[in-house]
């Protein structure tokens, strides 16, 4: 059932054991959904649960999965992910117990009995660390999670034929919405029209591999715009209304997004103001997303400056843009990938960013567009296409 390859799976196991061998770590436990997906094929919702991999780094990898995800860890993984060695734990006792009970256990098997292991240091909650520290006491714990996300913001050739997929797919998603904005339909209605679209067109293009995730945020209003990722109501859309557009569409773990802010009906010159202002700092950031560009200058020298001219700068509400991959609203995200002014990552071809800032005016509401790119040799390629200028449908 495993979408990728087994040339690609084998490459992400190829340069996860190159890092181990830079860091001298025989073995790596990996517990985020994000990198369990990533290296096996398999995902699923924790619930309480615990799931993973232990990969040495000589020798099979294995899965770990609780007893409930039933036979779908051997379904997902495929025949040509490497992961043919899946252990399943019950819930006879704590999910923590099971899980680190099947790592020694997989260890052991493997003759690792002692030297580094490596694990996400970001992701191993407290309980979870003295739980490995008291099962596995002749191992020192090391850091992998910063090698594993440098490998996985460079996407492969596989990787992006799905992102386009999921690119051309938040542009139907986003049409849909337009095409469903009329006077009186709620927040609630807009999303479910295209969810709807975008889920159809998933099933479409990826036939007999789930369809789960996908997300559309419709926000209407000087008030509920203001918050970028605000969950949908049962507001009323009428004309004149300020609305934010934004879809999610979730194929096989992988994120892609396309957000708007649009104006249905007549727009007031104050409004005017924000948006072109808004549309100004967007263009502008995309030109600077290109090879050898620090991410920290985009704000630094680009979009800080331009918000500052016009006295916007204390209006910004979060970060200018990130990069993608494997990622939802409650697992992953490149700490390496995001634009912000403290990060001092430089780009590089083969990634995924995506150019999104946003200003919030008390009375007015919220001005963002986003769009995804793909960084290239010379600059960038844009992914969506949907029209990004100032938006005003009747």
């Amino acid at each position: 059932m495993g979408y990728f390859s087994d040339q690609e799976m084998a490459r992400r196991l190829a340069n996860l054991r190159r890092a181990m061998d830079e860091q001298s770590v025989e073995a790596v436990l990996v517990t985020s959904v994000h990198n369990t997906l990533y290296y096996s094929n398999f995902w699923m919702v924790p619930w309480g649960r615990e799931q993973g991999l232990v990969i040495p780094r000589d020798g099979e990898p294995a899965l770990i999965a609780p007893r409930i995800e039933y036979d779908r860890p051997a379904k997902m993984v495929g025949d040509g992910s490497g992961f043919s060695d899946i252990r399943i734990y019950a819930d006879n006792a704590s999910a923590i117990d099971g899980w680190v009970g099947s790592a020694r256990q997989v260890l052991c098997d493997r003759g690792v009995t002692s030297g580094r292991i490596g694990i996400e240091e970001d992701n191993v909650s407290i309980t979870l660390h003295k739980a490995l520290c008291a099962a596995l006491p002749d191992f020192e714990f090391a850091e992998i999670g910063y090698a594993m996300m440098r490998e996985q913001m460079l996407k492969s050739d596989e990787e992006i034929t799905l992102i386009r997929d999921g690119a051309e797919i938040c542009d139907l998603g986003a049409q849909a919405f337009v095409d469903s904005v009329r006077n009186g339909v709620t927040e609630v209605q807009l999303a479910r029209a295209s969810v709807t679209a975008m889920e159809e067109e998933i099933c479409r293009r990826f036939p007999g591999h789930e369809c789960d995730g996908t997300f559309c945020w419709a926000q209407s209003g000087p008030e509920n715009t203001k918050v970028a990722h605000g969950p949908n109501t049962d507001r009323q859309i009428h004309s004149g209304d300020l609305l934010s557009l934004n879809v999610f569409p979730m194929i096989l773990g992988y994120y892609h997004l396309l957000e708007r802010s649009l104006v249905f009906g007549s727009i007031s010159a104050e409004v005017q103001k924000y948006f072109e202002i808004q549309v100004e700092v967007h263009h502008a950031g995309i030109a600077a997303l290109k090879p050898g560009v620090r991410l920290g200058d985009i704000d630094d020298a680009i979009i800080n400056p331009i918000y500052e001219q016009h006295g916007l700068l204390e209006n910004r509400t979060f970060g200018t843009g990130h990069s993608f991959g494997i990622m939802g609203y409650w697992y992953g995200r490149d700490e390496l990938g995001e634009i912000r002014p403290y990060n001092d990552y430089v780009l590089q071809p083969n990634m995924v960013m995506s150019m999104e800032p946003m200003i919030s005016v008390d009375g007015i509401g919220g001005f963002k567009h986003a769009d995804m790119f793909l960084i290239t040799e010379n600059g960038n390629e844009p992914l969506t296409r949907f029209r990004n200028d100032m938006i005003v449908i009747s």
